[in-house]
């Protein structure tokens, strides 16, 4: 089977690093795999999923386009590239990869699966899919929720949704080394955010409460790991509350997993999601999750749903949490076998692999 798995960029993030688990997975069942980047190769300290596909004999395609203006561009790379490979499965991931695919893949005779991983809120956005929904011949969600959406927003018809979702290498994770706690500047109990500090991520939420959180818990500190719009904005109301000794911000880390396996417990405050991989990565490092209401956390947390909360109780429960060691190993406990039941790579990779061997069967 020949498989094309294009993305909007190869920079590190939960979607990139499911394709690229993908793309492994495929290739180590005997299938060829090409993997698309529209947007340039990153550069270095941020192209560790790069190396990984190398490692793995994947050489990465970039159509080297980084803006809007370059669309045609990318467009007319992408067709030139595709008619070149003849993929009998094109697979795209993320909104720009999408629309991308769905002009090109149409008039190309190609099958293409779109792949929705979040429930986009944006109303040009949901209007640019919604237009494009008759191109796909499968569109793969990432969870029940995100199935659910693209119903009602996007108006896509139950037949063409697949559900497939996110899936974590439990053997290779549990290889990983907690981080010292002490290298990162303190030696204290650590409340930990991992993420792109945007809108979309309520990190304002983390800024907002963090006086009241951390005057309840004097002996704790709060981690932030990630870069984004609002690291700025985000470090001067720390500062303007004088509480930078405790609030450390910490940029893009190739050692997240290592710094939250050392965490008490995971801040998330996301406004919307479809299935974030940094919960599934807490729930198998067995720490409890306090997260706001969003979709694919509530799929993720049903088990346990003290672990969601509405905005304005957010603090309330991270307080709570942090200063009751016994609950968060209970919680942390049921996350692990959660994950360990039903949301390991194999299973993704499987339910990916079957979907497009069942397509190409004749009818």
């Amino acid at each position: 089977m020949d498989v094309a798995l294009v993305i909007t960029e190869l920079e590190p993030g939960g979607a990139e690093r499911c394709l690229v688990r993908l793309a492994i997975g495929l290739i180590q069942r005997g299938h060829s795999v090409n993997v698309i980047s529209i947007a340039p190769e990153p550069c270095s300290g941020r192209d560790e999923l790069v190396i990984e596909l190398r490692e793995n004999g994947i050489e990465p395609n970039f159509l080297a386009v980084s803006n809007f203006f370059g669309f045609f561009r990318a467009k007319r790379r992408l067709r030139l590239l595709l008619n070149k490979l003849a993929p009998q499965i094109v697979q795209s991931f993320l909104f720009h990869a999408n629309i991308l695919c769905s002009k090109v893949c149409y008039r190309g005779g190609f099958k293409l699966f779109g792949g929705l991983r979040v429930s986009e809120p944006r109303k040009l956005r949901q209007w640019m899919l919604r237009l494009q929904r008759a191109n796909f011949h499968q569109t793969i969600c990432v969870s029940d929720d995100v199935s659910s959406y693209a119903q009602r927003q996007l108006r896509y018809p139950l037949d063409k949704l697949s559900v497939i979702p996110n899936g974590i290498d439990l053997d290779h994770f549990d290889t990983i080394t907690p981080t010292d706690v002490s290298e990162l500047g303190f030696d204290a109990p650590v409340l930990t955010f991992i993420g792109r500090l945007h809108t979309q991520k309520g990190v304002d939420l983390i800024t907002a409460n963090a006086h009241r959180v951390l005057t309840a818990c004097p002996q704790h500190h709060i981690a932030i790991v990630g870069d984004g719009p609002h690291k700025q904005s985000m470090q001067n109301t720390i500062r303007d509350n004088g509480l930078e000794h405790r609030v450390h911000f910490y940029g893009y880390r190739p050692d997240a997993i290592a710094i939250l396996k050392s965490s008490q417990l995971l801040l998330f405050p996301s406004r919307w999601e479809g299935m974030p991989n940094v919960v599934i990565e807490a729930m198998a490092a067995k720490r409890p999750i306090v997260a706001c209401p969003a979709d694919g956390v509530t799929q993720l947390l049903s088990h346990a749903p003290e672990q969601i909360v509405a905005p304005e109780d957010w603090s309330a429960a991270v307080i709570e949490f942090a200063l009751n060691a016994a609950r968060c190993d209970a919680i942390g406990k049921a996350n692990r076998t959660v994950v360990s039941g039903s949301y390991q790579l194999p299973q993704m990779i499987n339910q990916y692999e079957e979907l497009y061997q069942r397509t190409l069967q004749p009818s």
